[in-house]
């Protein structure tokens, strides 16, 4: 996948999240939580969209969910299978369960985290 088009799925991935909100306040119109997470997930994707194609961390986490590709000692889709789960996880409780992020950068440097936890599980394989 080339960055740009990566680029553009994540934030369509955050995007969704935040729409999917608006159906939770329909359900749950009494916790305010629910409306603070569509606006925390919407500022990231405002913060993403904003990042130049050479912002670090963008890059860093487009090299490293990249790699979860190549990976040795797996079955052939299983690590992105666990990091997509893992990302899936961290925006459904965005601004929920788990506190919004200070800013976009922080967030790229957490979905960092667990994908470098995932490669690092599977080079350590035997």
């Amino acid at each position: 996948m080339e960055f740009e088009a990566w680029k553009a799925a994540l934030i369509d991935e955050i995007e969704t999240a935040a729409e999917g909100r608006a159906e939770q306040v329909l359900s749950r119109p009494e916790d305010p939580r629910i409306e603070k997470s569509q606006k925390a997930l919407f500022d990231l994707v405002e913060q993403l969209r904003a990042f130049p194609s050479d912002h670090a961390g963008l890059g860093a986490l487009f090299r490293e969910e990249m790699e979860l590709s190549n990976l040795m000692r797996a079955s052939v889709g299983e690590p992105e299978r666990r990091y997509r789960d893992a990302k899936e996880d961290l925006l459904a409780a965005y601004g929920i369960d788990h506190e919004p992020f200070v800013d976009a950068g922080q967030f790229l440097r957490v979905l960092r985290d667990r994908a470098d936890e995932t490669i690092s599980e599977y080079r350590l394989r035997v």
